[in-house]
C-alpha cells in the first residue's frame, strides 16, 4: 500500500512538471510577438473632419504628443486605395489637411493611421463624408443664377445690384462678380451672401463695358469647391442714378405748411430765401406734388449765386446733365444754369462759369442738356446754380437726371 501511494505522488509530480514544461513553452512563443518589449502604438489625430468637395475631399485633423509622427496614411475603397503623406511636426498642436482626389460621387469612409521614426502604426481611426459631382452639380444647374431685382449705375461710380432672398438650405456661398475698373482693367470679386435684402456694391465700374455674374454655391455648410452655373451679364446702364432728383422730391426741413429745404443735396444760404419764424428754406415747394423748385420776389428776396449740388465720381465716358423744366416766370434776371464743376467742393459763382467742366443757361424750354466728356476718373460738383431778381421770378424742374451717352 505504501508503494502505490508512492508511485501516485510520482505521478502527479512527473505530470506537474510537464505543465511547467508546456506552460514555459507558450510564454516563449508570445515572446516571439513582442520581441524588444511592450507594444508601442503612436499617437492620433484628434478633430478629425471630412470637407467634401468636387470629385474630391479635404481630410483634416489634429495632431498632439510626441513628435515623432514622422507620416500617416489614408486608406478608402475597403483598403484597395490609400495615399502616405510624410509629417513635418513644426508646433506641439499641428494641423494636417490632406487632400484626396479622383474620388467617385457619394458617401466615403476613410481609415487614417499614424506612423513614428520606428515604424509603429497607430490605431485605425475611421470617418465617413461625402463626395459631390455631376449629379449635385444637375441639381445647381436647375436652381441657376440668384435672381437680380435690379442694377444702378451710382453717383460714386459703382454698379448697386439688388439681389432676390435666398433660403439658408439652399447653401448658396456668394456672387462671382467679372467688370472692368474705370480704367479698363479687369476685376474679379466674390460678394460673400446675405440671405435678406443684399443690395450688392461693386465699386469702381467703367459704364460701357459688361458686368457679369454667376452664383457661388456649396454642396455642405463647408467645402473645398463651389458649383456654379452659366454665367449672366446685367443690362448695360445708361443712367447715373443721383439722389432725390426726380418729382416727388423728399425734403429734410420745412416749415409746416409749403417751403422745404431738398434733401440728398447741399444747398448754400443763397438758396434758403424763405423765412418762416426764424427760420429758412428753399428748394423746393411741398404744398402739391413736391418738385425742386426756386422763387424770388413775392415777398421772398433775391437768390443770388443760389446752388444746389450732389458731389459725383464718374469713370471715363460721355455724359448728358438734364434737367425737365416744368414751369418758370421770368423777370428781369432769371439767370438758372445746369452746371458740372471739377473736385467735390461745390459749384461756381454765374461769374466764373468758364471754370465748368459744361454749363448750359436754362432758357425755359421743356428740356434742357449739358453734355460732357470725361477722359479720365474726375469727381465733380452737379448741380445748378441760380441768380433771380426779387422782382418776381420763379424755376420749377421735375427732374434732373445724369444720363450715360
Amino acid at each position: 500500500m505504501k508503494q502505490y501511494i508512492i508511485s501516485i505522488r510520482l505521478v502527479l509530480l512527473i505530470a506537474l512538471l510537464g505543465g511547467m514544461v508546456v506552460s514555459c513553452k507558450k510564454m516563449d512563443d508570445y515572446k516571439k510577438f513582442a520581441e524588444g518589449g511592450e507594444i508601442v502604438y503612436p499617437a492620433t489625430f484628434d478633430s478629425l473632419k471630412v470637407i467634401p468637395g468636387n470629385g474630391r475631399v479635404m481630410i483634416t485633423g489634429l495632431l498632439a504628443g510626441l513628435p515623432n509622427i514622422t507620416k500617416f496614411r489614408v486608406y478608402w475603397n475597403d483598403g484597395l486605395d490609400s495615399l502616405e503623406t510624410s509629417i513635418v511636426r513644426k508646433e506641439k498642436i499641428d494641423t494636417i489637411k490632406q487632400i484626396i482626389p479622383n474620388l467617385p460621387e457619394g458617401p466615403k469612409t476613410f481609415t487614417i493611421r499614424t506612423y513614428d521614426d520606428k515604424g509603429n502604426r497607430s490605431i485605425p481611426m475611421t470617418i465617413t463624408g461625402n463626395v459631390y459631382g455631376a449629379n449635385f452639380q444637375a441639381s445647381v444647374n436647375e436652381r441657376g443664377n440668384r435672381a437680380v431685382f435690379n442694377s444702378i449705375f451710382t453717383k460714386e461710380g459703382a454698379a448697386q445690384i439688388t439681389l432676390a432672398d435666398v433660403d439658408a438650405y439652399v447653401n448658396v456661398l456668394g456672387m462671382h462678380v467679372r467688370y472692368y475698373d474705370a480704367n479698363d482693367n479687369v476685376r474679379d470679386t466674390v460678394i460673400p451672401v446675405k440671405l435678406k435684402d443684399q443690395v450688392a456694391i461693386v465699386p469702381g465700374v467703367s459704364v460701357y463695358r459688361p458686368i457679369t455674374y454667376n452664383t457661388l454655391y456649396l454642396p455642405e455648410r463647408v467645402g473645398i469647391d463651389t458649383f456654379t452655373v452659366t454665367a449672366k451679364t446685367l443690362p448695360a446702364f445708361t443712367e447715373v442714378t443721383l439722389l432725390n432728383n426726380i418729382h416727388p422730391v423728399a425734403n429734410k426741413a420745412n416749415d409746416g405748411n409749403r417751403w422745404a429745404t431738398l434733401r440728398d443735396w447741399i444747398s448754400n444760404d443763397a438758396v434758403l430765401n424763405h423765412n418762416v419764424n426764424g427760420a429758412w428754406y428753399g428748394g423746393t415747394d411741398k404744398s402739391n406734388d413736391a418738385k425742386i423748385y426756386f422763387e424770388a420776389g413775392w415777398g421772398a428776396p433775391a437768390i443770388a449765386n443760389g446752388k444746389i449740388y450732389q458731389v459725383c465720381t464718374l469713370p471715363p465716358g460721355n455724359y448728358s446733365y438734364e434737367g425737365e423744366v416744368d414751369w418758370w416766370y421770368a423777370g428781369s434776371k432769371n439767370d438758372t444754369y445746369l452746371i458740372a464743376a471739377p473736385g467735390a467742393n461745390g459749384l461756381p459763382d454765374v461769374s466764373n462759369l468758364g471754370s465748368a467742366i459744361s454749363y448750359k443757361r436754362v432758357d425755359n424750354g421743356s428740356r434742357v442738356i449739358s453734355t460732357f466728356t470725361l477722359t479720365q476718373q474726375t469727381t465733380l460738383s452737379l448741380g445748378l446754380v441760380l441768380d433771380m431778381a426779387d422782382d418776381g421770378e420763379a424755376m420749377r424742374f421735375n427732374s434732373l437726371r445724369l444720363y450715360i451717352k
